[in-house]
């Protein structure tokens, strides 16, 4: 885990096509520590050992993975993170690789094993900014910049073609990219990741000031941070106030989470 410093900084965007990262607001954060990089399928499997978890996944039988030939997402029967492509991968290989088909349940259910707890939106926020105060990515102000590529995302047409550009078509291991500021992987691209709050599109006009923690109630969970099928032309999910949000026990083959503690 990294340990990042309390502050103060500017959540959401003037971005007139996302009217939920609307109004700009400052708000003051506590110091806290995040995981470096998403849970791996290493460390999510030590939990289910010790613990014999089910996912919400196994115990639906099903899971969402993306299908290259259709261009959309399908439910896969035995599709879950035991098995993340379809129900004869093995995670062989794969260990160091965000654990994926996790619901924000199971999220959840790890962090308290672990003695952490899920990420607030304002704290990913807070974290991918990495300390810059101007800047549309983690690292900067350009998707790309002069050099390699920084995150693995969908480079090309999607949902058609994804011409694998940064190295990868589909899941990257954690750690293949490098860190922001604050030595956190995978801040954009690979896996969206859960966060602790509800999501309501209006929140940002009643935000408190201080360590805001979101809605009372709601229907979904904010996902942060985009995943290997953000594309570099659409929606901007790879921007750091993008807001993304899914019922709590959607499961999908581009969706893990990390964790976070107070001290």
């Amino acid at each position: 885990m990294a340990r990042l410093p309390g502050g103060s900084f500017s959540l959401g965007s003037s971005d007139a096509t996302h009217l939920d990262q609307r109004p700009i607001h400052r708000i003051v954060l506590t110091g806290f520590w995040l995981d470096t990089h998403p849970v791996t399928n290493r460390q999510f499997a030590q939990f289910v050992e010790s613990t014999h978890y089910e996912t919400t996944a196994e115990r639906r039988g099903n899971s969402l993975v993306f299908d290259r030939t259709t261009g959309s997402r399908q439910e896969l029967a035995g599709a879950s993170w035991r098995h993340p492509r379809d129900p004869q991968d093995s995670l062989v290989g794969k260990e160091d690789y965000p654990v994926v088909h996790v619901s924000w349940y199971d999220a959840c259910a790890y962090a308290a094993w672990t003695g952490r707890r899920l990420p607030s939106e304002a704290e990913y926020e807070y974290a991918a900014r990495g300390g810059l105060a101007d800047c549309q990515y983690p690292w900067g102000r350009e998707l790309t910049p002069e050099g390699p590529y920084l995150a693995n995302y969908w480079q090309g047409w999607y949902p058609q073609v994804d011409r694998g550009l940064d190295g990868f078509q589909g899941l990257s291991p954690v750690g293949a990219f490098p860190p922001n500021r604050w030595g956190l992987y995978d801040m954009a691209g690979n896996v969206w990741c859960w966060c602790a709050d509800w999501y309501a599109p209006d929140y940002y006009g009643q935000s408190l000031p201080n360590n805001p923690t979101g809605p009372t109630t709601g229907v979904e969970r904010v996902r942060r941070g985009g995943s290997w099928l953000s594309s570099e032309y659409h929606d901007g999910a790879l921007l750091v106030a993008h807001r993304d949000h899914a019922p709590p026990d959607q499961t999908t083959n581009h969706t893990g989470f990390r964790c976070a503690r107070d001290k």
